[in-house]
């Protein structure tokens, strides 16, 4: 039995991930592949001082969060158009290419990830996490 295509979509909630979205579904629907948007995201204040105070029923929080705006993305990008198997995928992760990678691991797996933006940040080499009143970081 062969294993069903993938294509992986890395996404946050940035307004062109949006379209990166789309253009993953648009080539899931050509493929006739499962579209699986990926987001990624992470303690807030970071995985060394969760390490420091774990507590599982706030990181089991934090994963819900990021489950309920992942599924708010893929609707308002995909909605009522050709319908695509999806398969929402979130990932406890620092960088959104690390959990887009920790999921394409089979042979023929096809990935989207939105483009690094360098800004003033990264040439300083800081990063930022985003903390959109959620309660919950999401790497970018």
């Amino acid at each position: 039995m062969t294993e069903t295509s993938r294509v992986i979509v890395g996404v946050s909630d940035e307004v062109g991930d949006i379209a990166l979205l789309r253009r993953a579904a648009e080539e899931a629907r050509r493929q006739h592949a499962v579209l699986v948007p990926v987001l990624a995201w992470y303690p807030v204040g970071g995985e060394q001082l969760y390490r420091a105070h774990p507590c599982p029923e706030l990181a089991r929080d934090w994963e819900r969060r990021a489950c309920d705006q992942l599924d708010e993305l893929v609707v308002d990008a995909i909605g009522p158009e050709e319908p695509v198997r999806v398969q929402p995928t979130v990932v406890r992760s620092e960088t959104l290419r690390q959990a887009v990678e920790s999921v394409a691991v089979r042979p023929g797996d096809v990935t989207f990830l939105p483009t690094p933006r360098a800004g003033v940040l990264a040439r300083l080499g800081l990063r930022h996490h985003h903390n959109h009143g959620h309660g919950v970081a999401l790497a970018s």
